[in-house]
């Protein structure tokens, strides 16, 4: 998330283009990057799971509102990344 900050942002912002990423709760924006992160560079992770799980953290650390608005941004990065061919999963990784 660290070295890829930048990118994982981008395409953030590229599905919220109502709201400035300054605008959205650090912990949202933390929780969709790393989502993004383990979509992108982890292979052995389901994507399924990798968005379960942190729809499941933001039903605990975020606002109410948060769930829904993560879930509708991480499928539009993800159809958009699938689409693309962005997206390389491997063993376990391959689950859908």
């Amino acid at each position: 998330v660290i070295e890829n900050g930048g990118e994982l942002t981008d395409k953030i912002s590229a599905k919220t283009k109502n709201w400035d990423t300054d605008r959205l709760a650090i912990i949202d924006l933390l929780l969709m990057r790393m989502a993004l992160c383990e979509m992108l560079y982890f292979p052995h992770i389901p994507i399924k799971a990798t968005i379960n799980e942190y729809l499941e953290i933001a039903k605990l650390y975020s606002t109410p509102n948060s769930f829904g608005f993560i879930n509708g941004i991480l499928d539009k990065i993800h159809q958009e990344l699938k689409t693309a061919g962005k997206i390389n999963k491997t063993g376990r990784g391959l689950v859908e």
